[in-house]
C-alpha cells in the first residue's frame, strides 16, 4: 500500500470542502502531530479499479519525522475512520494519509476501508483500557478479556504504577495516541497502539497497549510504559 508520492496518474484530484465532522478529525490529527493538515478528496476509475479517496496530508510537525511512516500513516487514517459517521463512510473506499517531512520528502499509505473496519473495533480495547486509567476507575480493568499470562493483580498493579506517576507529574488528565503498528510473533498477529499519557505539568509518557488480532479474540496481550 506504499507509494512515494510525485505524481497522481489517471486520478482526478478535487479539493473538496470538507463536513464539519471531517474539519474537526483534521484539528485533531494537526494536534496529535503538531503540525498541519488538509484534505482533498481523490477519485481512480479505470478498467481494473475504481476508488474514491479520503487525502489527509500533514505537514510542518517534528513528531512525524520521530516516526515509522506505517505508524503515523495507520493511526491518522483510524482516527478519519472513526470520526467518519456511518453515511460518511460509504462516501470511501478507502483512506490515504501523506506525510511531508522537513526536507520536504514525501511519502503515504492508504488504507481500504475493509482493512480499517476490524482495526477500528480492536482499537475499542485500547480506548478502554486507556480511558480506566484516565478515569481512576482500576476495578474495571478485570472486566478486561486478557492473555493468561497478565497478572490476575493486574488493576492493582496499574493502580499503583499510576500514583506513583502522579506523585512525579501530577495528576493524569488525558491520553493521545499517535500510533498504530500490525506485528507478528510465533503465537500470531496483533495490534500495537502507540501513545502518550499526559499529566498535569504538560508531562507526556509514552506507553502502548497490545491487543489481538484473531477476529475472535479481542484480548488484552499486554502493555508497557516508558517513562
Amino acid at each position: 500500500m506504499k507509494k512515494l508520492i510525485t505524481c497522481i496518474v489517471a486520478t482526478a484530484l478535487l479539493f473538496a470542502c470538507a463536513s464539519e465532522t471531517e474539519k474537526g478529525v483534521l484539528e485533531d490529527i494537526a494536534e496529535v502531530y503538531g503540525g498541519e493538515t488538509s484534505y482533498s478528496k481523490s477519485f481512480v476509475s479505470n478498467t481494473s479499479e475504481k476508488r474514491t479517496t479520503f487525502n489527509v496530508t500533514i505537514k510542518n510537525s517534528q513528531m512525524i519525522d520521530t516516526l515509522a511512516p506505517t505508524v503515523t500513516t495507520a493511526n491518522a487514517s483510524l482516527m478519519v475512520y472513526d470520526a467518519l459517521t456511518s453515511e460518511e463512510k460509504k462516501n470511501y473506499t478507502d483512506i490515504e494519509t501523506i506525510l511531508v517531512n522537513a526536507k520536504n520528502d514525501t511519502i503515504s499509505y492508504y488504507y481500504p476501508m475493509s482493512a480499517l473496519a476490524p482495526i477500528s473495533k480492536k482499537a475499542k480495547v485500547f480506548h478502554t483500557f486507556s480511558s480506566i486509567l484516565v478515569d481512576g476507575n482500576f476495578d474495571q480493568l478485570n472486566e478486561l478479556d486478557r492473555a493468561d499470562d497478565i497478572p490476575a493483580n493486574f488493576s492493582e498493579i496499574l493502580k499503583n504504577g499510576v500514583a506513583q506517576f502522579e506523585k512525579k507529574y501530577g495528576s493524569l488528565k488525558a491520553y493521545q495516541t499517535f500510533g498504530v503498528a500490525e506485528e507478528r510473533d510465533n503465537v500470531g498477529t496483533y495490534y500495537q497502539f502507540q501513545a502518550h499519557l499526559i499529566f498535569a505539568n504538560g508531562h507526556k509518557m509514552g506507553y502502548w497497549a497490545v491487543v489481538d488480532a484473531a477476529p475472535d479474540n479481542d484480548a488484552l496481550l499486554g502493555y508497557k510504559f516508558f517513562q
